[in-house]
């Protein structure tokens, strides 16, 4: 096969799948990059309640303790609780109740640490909190109880969390759906590459939308060069977005290791460990580890987790046992490769310009999409066969406009 031949057979394939799962890639990019800036996004509509008193912190235990009678004051008694210490001056101590998470209520954990559960262990434990969440807001210095609200997210995010991870699916089913749609993009990414590369001195037009382009010759610069210039970055979250839909399969974690599996331990008499002494634990196994959340299942025979950020980026969690304090287990992956494609997928703890890269990653299947279908509308309107590749067209600009 000549590279003719090749090169217009990766046209076909790149024409044919962008048409038929355009739509689908489209609305998945766009989901994505509001989740980018999900939680500014919903700082800006509903501000958070903000500490105001000056002073000494109280124990993470004393302040869960409040909480928990808080929560039974609103109907939830017993279920997963999970604490957020402040990460920001004057921000409030976060505890959320009931599984409540970005994905909603019961959908398990939330991606600051928890670990996401089985169907029927989430079941058990929506079940645990009467199937409600709850978040609870409270000033790290005097306990005061700031304010409660039934959902992590407004509506609309929640629902783009549920559209972007699972197709607003079940978890077994939606999820492998979203992986083959980011190998989807991944093939249109590298047949994209091979059909821009340009010919002998053409290179200087490569990168550019020229000025005097009109018609069908502008909406296929602008879908090449806009191709090119995010090429590396859309490729990066594409392929991070498989890895996350299988990890398992990838590589991600190492073999034999499930996330989603918890260990257990035995059930003991006594009171389970207080937050302010699983952090000690935890400290025990990690020195510098700066806890982001504090995570206690529903089920007491379920390890305490102490979640942290691993080589500023990963994360990673200490397992405790919940009666003795004894460490279980360390889960830290930063050392594995795949282990990063979770940041550089959501742009998190990667900087503020990776984050906005990957929030522009997320545009420009739109944008293609919209250039693909108008020059397929176009060939089609000319009778020109859609397997007629469109850099080989020798149309006048105002013959195109016709």
């Amino acid at each position: 096969m000549t590279f003719a031949k090749f090169r217009h057979t990766l046209f076909t394939v790149h024409m044919w799948v962008g048409l038929i799962l355009g739509v689908l890639l489209a609305v998945l990019g766009l989901s994505g990059s509001l989740l980018v800036y999900d939680q500014q996004i919903a700082d800006f509509l509903s501000p958070p309640p903000m500490a105001a008193t000056a002073g000494m912190p109280l124990p993470l235990s004393m302040l869960s303790d409040i909480a928990r009678r808080a929560a039974a004051e609103n109907g939830i008694e017993g279920g997963q609780m999970q604490i957020l210490p402040p990460e920001k001056p004057r921000g409030a101590v976060v505890v959320r109740f009931g599984g409540i998470s970005p994905m909603g209520a019961g959908a398990g954990a939330t991606r600051e640490g928890g670990r996401r559960e089985n169907d029927g262990e989430r079941r058990r434990e929506g079940a645990a909190a009467g199937g409600r969440g709850l978040q609870i807001f409270l000033d790290p210095v005097s306990g005061e109880v700031l304010g409660t609200r039934k959902a992590v997210l407004p509506p609309f995010l929640t629902f783009a969390h549920q559209l972007h991870g699972n197709f607003l699916m079940s978890r077994e089913t939606g999820r492998p759906i979203v992986g083959w749609l980011g190998v989807a993009m991944c093939v249109l990414g590298l047949t994209g590459l091979v059909l821009w590369w340009p010919r002998r001195g053409q290179w200087k037009y490569a990168f550019k939308v020229r000025s005097t382009a009109t018609g069908l010759r502008f909406h296929r610069e602008l879908h090449a060069a806009t191709g090119i210039w995010i090429f590396f970055v859309f490729m990066a979250v594409s392929f991070s977005g498989v890895v996350i839909a299988w990890p398992q399969t990838m590589g991600m974690n190492p073999p034999g290791f499930n996330p989603r599996v918890m260990p257990t331990v035995e059930v003991q008499n006594g009171k389970r460990l207080g937050a302010t002494e699983a952090v000690i634990a935890a400290q025990t196994a990690v020195p510098d580890l700066v806890a982001r959340t504090i995570t206690y299942p529903a089920r007491p025979d379920q390890p305490v987790s102490v979640n942290y950020l691993s080589h500023g980026a990963i994360n990673a969690s200490v397992l405790l046992d919940p009666y003795t304090g004894k460490v279980l287990m360390v889960r830290d992956n930063a050392e594995r490769f795949l282990a990063w494609m979770r940041p550089v997928h959501d742009g998190g703890n990667l900087g503020p310009l990776w984050r906005f890269l990957v929030f522009l990653s997320g545009l420009v299947p739109l944008l293609f999409v919209v250039t693909g279908i108008i020059m397929w509308a176009k060939k089609r309107k000319r009778r020109i066969p859609m397997t007629t590749m469109t850099d080989e067209l020798a149309l006048a600009d105002d013959e195109d406009e016709e």
